[in-house]
C-alpha cells in the first residue's frame, strides 16, 4: 500500500509520503522519492505506477521551471494547479485503449 498525506493549518502545511514502491505484494524499491520540489512554494506529491508517476512529476517539474525562465516570475499554487490538472486531462484524453 502507498500512502500520501497533507494536513493544512492556518501558516503551514505539512506533508508526509512513503517510500515503498510496490506491485501488489511484491516490494520494488524500498527508497522511492514521491515529492517533488516544484517551486520555493510549491510542491508535488505523487502516487502509482512508479515509472508514470516520476515521468509525469518531472515533465510538470521542469515545465514550471521553464515558465519562470521565460517569464522572470513562479506561477501561483492555483496556475500550478491547474496546468497539471489540465496536462494530465489531456494525456488521459489522448490514451488509445487497446
Amino acid at each position: 500500500m502507498e500512502y500520501l498525506i497533507g494536513i493544512q493549518g492556518q501558516d503551514f502545511v505539512l506533508v508526509a509520503a512513503d517510500n515503498v514502491a510496490a506491485n501488489s505484494i511484491v516490494k520494488m524499491k524500498q527508497d522511492q522519492d514521491k515529492m517533488f520540489k516544484l517551486s520555493d512554494k510549491i510542491l508535488l506529491l505523487c502516487v502509482g505506477e512508479a515509472g508514470d508517476t516520476v515521468q509525469f512529476a518531472e515533465y510538470i517539474q521542469k515545465n514550471i521551471q521553464l515558465y519562470k525562465m521565460r517569464n522572470g516570475y513562479e506561477l501561483s499554487p492555483t496556475a500550478a494547479a491547474n496546468f497539471t490538472r489540465k496536462n494530465l486531462a489531456d494525456y488521459l484524453r489522448s490514451r488509445v485503449i487497446i
